[in-house]
């Protein structure tokens, strides 16, 4: 393969056939990892993923979400407040 076909950030470049001997070389070997299979995403990949689909809400889904959060956050700062009466006016 040519050097400059490979991007400068990769250190080796392959084809795919030269990707599906690695991989069944690796198989043979006995490993459990391969090339060619999709890997389960992390948890770590999972929250990053889910950061910028939050990041990037139309205005529209913004609102979406932001009306029933802004209801359950007034429910539950009530029965806060209520806690607070009632400790104040038994102390």
């Amino acid at each position: 393969m040519d050097e400059t076909e490979c991007p400068d950030e990769f250190e080796l470049c392959l084809t795919y056939d030269e990707a599906v001997e690695l991989d069944e070389l690796i198989s043979e070997a006995g490993a459990e990892y391969s090339l060619m299979e999709s890997q389960p995403l992390g948890d770590v990949e999972a929250v990053a993923n889910f950061t910028w689909q939050v990041l990037f809400l139309t205005p529209w889904e913004l609102a979406y979400i932001a009306l029933p959060m802004s209801v359950l956050a007034f429910y539950g700062l009530s029965i806060y407040l209520v806690f607070k009466w009632i400790q104040k006016k038994f102390s």
